[in-house]
Parts: C-alpha cells; sequence; structure tokens
C-alpha cells in the first residue's frame, strides 16, 4: 500500500473503475516536452482501469494547486537542462556590483495555470476526475506502484513532471522550505536518483470514451489492497 498520510484512512477512498471500450496507453497522452510544476497537494483519488483486452491497472490521480509552472526543456542531446524562469535578467554594469541592468534573457518557458490545463488536460480523460477536481487545482496520474516511495500529506508541496504534454506523471518528489526532500522517479523508481535520466518519447494524443462507475468497500476495494 502506498504510503501517502492523509487526514482519513486511505481506504474510505472510494476505489473509481473504469471499463474502456478500446485498449489503455497512456503513452497516447505525451506527446510534447512535458511541464515542471511546483504546487500544493489538495486532494487524491483512486482508480482502476480495465480495458477491452482486460488489461488492468490501478492509478493514483493528484490534485495539485499549482504554483511556479514551466515547460521542460531539453538540449540538442535530449539531455534534459534547467528552464528558462523568466524573460529578463540582471546584469552588473557598476563597480562591485553597485549597478545593473535588466537584458533580455530569450523566450521564457514559464507557463501560467490555464496553459497548462490546455496542455494537459485530456478530454478523453477529463470523465474520470472532471467531477472530483477540487476549484484551482490540475489532475495529475500517477500507478500505484510508483506511489509507494512517497510520504505525502494533504497540504504538502510537491515539485512534479509530467511525461510529456500530458497529466502522466514522469516523476514526483516533495518540497520542504523550497527543498526537495523525497523524490519518486518513472524509470529507476530510486529516491534521489537525476530527473534527466529519462526523456519520453512524443507521440500523438489519441482516446476512447470511458465507462465510469463507483466501487466502495466491495470486490474492488479487495482487489486494491491486494
Amino acid at each position: 500500500m502506498s504510503r501517502i498520510y492523509l487526514d482519513g484512512a486511505l481506504g474510505n477512498k472510494a476505489v473509481r473503475s473504469a471499463r474502456l471500450p478500446g485498449a489503455w496507453d497512456p503513452a497516447m497522452h505525451q506527446g510534447g516536452k512535458g511541464v515542471l510544476v511546483e504546487g500544493e497537494l489538495v486532494d487524491v483519488s483512486r482508480h482502476s482501469i480495465v480495458d477491452a483486452h482486460s488489461r488492468k491497472e490501478r492509478y493514483y490521480v493528484l490534485y495539485i494547486r499549482p504554483g511556479r509552472i514551466h515547460h521542460r526543456r531539453f538540449d540538442p542531446q535530449g539531455k534534459e537542462i534547467e528552464p528558462n524562469f523568466s524573460t529578463t535578467r540582471k546584469v552588473n554594469t557598476g563597480f562591485l556590483m553597485s549597478s545593473y541592468k535588466v537584458e533580455a534573457k530569450g523566450d521564457t518557458d514559464l507557463l501560467t495555470p490555464e496553459a497548462l490545463k490546455r496542455l494537459v488536460n485530456k478530454p478523453e480523460l477529463l470523465p474520470l476526475t472532471e467531477s472530483l477536481t477540487p476549484d484551482q487545482t490540475v489532475a495529475f496520474w500517477m500507478p500505484e506502484a510508483e506511489m509507494e516511495a512517497m510520504e505525502l500529506e494533504l497540504g504538502a508541496g510537491v515539485r512534479l513532471k509530467t511525461r510529456g504534454d500530458g497529466p502522466f506523471l514522469d516523476s514526483l518528489a516533495k518540497l520542504e522550505a523550497g527543498t526537495v526532500t523525497k523524490c519518486n522517479f518513472a524509470g529507476d523508481r530510486k529516491t534521489g536518483a537525476s530527473w534527466t535520466d529519462n526523456i519520453m518519447a512524443q507521440k500523438s494524443s489519441q482516446g476512447a470514451a470511458v465507462e465510469i462507475r463507483e466501487q466502495g468497500d466491495g470486490a474492488e476495494d479487495e482487489e486494491w489492497d491486494d
């Protein structure tokens, strides 16, 4: 079971089951560079996905109130580099830094919350989460197995990166006083690994309609807790 510490028992969260008429393929929603977001964890939900081929996957959806939002940036060799956090920078012009001027720093990677939603909210996935999403938050998906190394509370500060311009997470880290203290990473699943290790393939966005139903403490919950 994941070590996400919430105000109530995790088992009280209903498992929301979705049965798809087609294949479940998160990679279809991962085209583009992806985004880097720092914000607050407001809520979580649990989901069980079963597709037409009887493939079953389990996810947490994390509802994040975003603060800082930027596009991810990569060099020509595909290695991730720091985003351009602003459009200007200060350049010292005087003796012992007594004066400075402001000059252009290139195109900013900064995004607004509205731009973030346009990038990561996929019409095919919204029926699963839209009614659950608190105001001023954005829903991000992470497989249950990838949450096992995390220790989070509601209200915690987090830093995340998405796999392309979609809601599926490539990495998630806990922030304390602006410093990353605990991380969970797609690929190696190890705390402390580099965020530059995984460059995700770009694919076009596709999807299928879903059938949604909510389960309480019945058979679906038992399967979740296996």
